[in-house]
């Protein structure tokens, strides 16, 4: 009996994770989720640590120029207020806030020792000051945000609706997801613009212990609300797949997500200083101009998930000793954590 009663009360599905950091934080992420309808409202508090480091970087592109620079801790406690439909139950809605602080934070050293643990390329993190705010993202046409200190920086509204297709076997799910920019761009905390996404769902849970998730989804993202030259992409892909197994009263996470180019090609990354092909790596142009994968494993027991996530991305990567990957850090490592009440 006890057993049963935990099993109802336990938040279950993908850990629902957004891809994190300063740039790709402003924007709409379509996030995953089980694919089989829901039975109850509920109510999830989820808090977030991210670590970005991408050292300043110069862009050219003609005549136009473009400085960028990522350095915070971003923590963010986000809301998650999620129902189903009174009469249509297979069909939910929900509603999701966040506000984040950006500022120095704690995690520079530790991020470093365990480079140095490893034997891994620090990025040139040691040659720079630790736990401090830098966010500067401006061109010739404007300033998006240009950040010195700690900021507290209220986010924009995500309203999500899913529909179950089909709960057989594999269920199937279709997601709609929208974005309303009532943050603040200056402070880094939204773009400004109305940002809309669409999305195929399934699950497939193939034994009592397992299931299967995945999420393919085409997001269309609108212009920063700023002047910029720099701006992103109007269409974007995401892809996800995640596993969930269940060991008596605790659920074992292990997912993958993988997001494409943020920014507009036709930019060239400008030589400014000391460090070549270092500073190049340092830079955000990985994290600005090329697809993102995030890996992230979580545990879950009861009402409380926790996670780990990390980005390595396979493909080319000519300047770098392991040539067949490349690492953004924007962010550098994600720690989080979610408390899910159902209502």
């Amino acid at each position: 009996m006890h057993l049963l009663l935990f099993a109802l009360l336990a938040a279950g599905g993908p850990l629902g994770l957004r891809t994190q950091g300063p740039l790709r934080e402003l924007f709409l992420d379509v996030t995953g989720a089980d694919a089989r309808p829901i039975d109850r409202p509920s109510l999830e508090v989820r808090w977030s640590m991210a670590n970005t480091w991408n050292e300043h970087m110069s862009l050219q592109r003609g005549t136009a120029w473009a400085e960028q620079e990522l350095d915070d801790q971003a923590d963010s406690l986000g809301l998650r207020l999620v129902a189903p439909w009174p009469r249509f139950p297979a069909v939910w809605s929900s509603v999701e806030w966040k506000i984040t602080e950006h500022w120095g934070g704690w995690s520079d050293r530790p991020i470093e020792a365990w480079h140095s643990l490893i034997g891994a390329f620090n990025y040139q993190r040691s040659i720079f000051p630790r736990n401090e705010v830098r966010l500067l993202y401006a061109d010739a046409g404007g300033t998006a945000f240009d950040l010195r200190g700690g900021t507290l920086a209220p986010g924009d509204l995500t309203a999500r609706t899913q529909v179950a297709l089909l709960d057989a076997p594999v269920a199937l799910a279709a997601r709609v997801d929208f974005k309303l920019p009532i943050g603040s761009l200056s402070a880094a905390g939204g773009s400004g613009g109305v940002d809309l996404g669409a999305g195929l769902l399934a699950s497939w849970p193939f034994a009592p212990w397992g299931t299967l998730h995945g999420l393919l989804a085409l997001s269309r993202y609108s212009h920063l609300s700023a002047p910029t030259l720099l701006q992103p992409k109007e269409w974007h892909l995401t892809a996800e797949l995640s596993f969930e197994a269940t060991l008596g009263t605790w659920t074992l996470l292990a997912e993958d997500r993988v997001v494409s180019p943020l920014l507009e090609r036709g930019w060239s990354w400008q030589q400014t200083g000391v460090g070549g092909d270092d500073a190049y790596l340092a830079s955000g142009w990985n994290a600005d101009f090329r697809s993102h994968n995030q890996v992230s494993f979580g545990v879950r027991r009861g009402r409380f998930s926790g996670w780990l996530s990390e980005d390595f991305t396979p493909g080319s990567n000519p300047r770098s000793v392991l040539k067949w990957m490349w690492v953004s850090n924007a962010p550098d490592v994600v720690l989080g954590l979610a408390f899910t009440q159902p209502l």
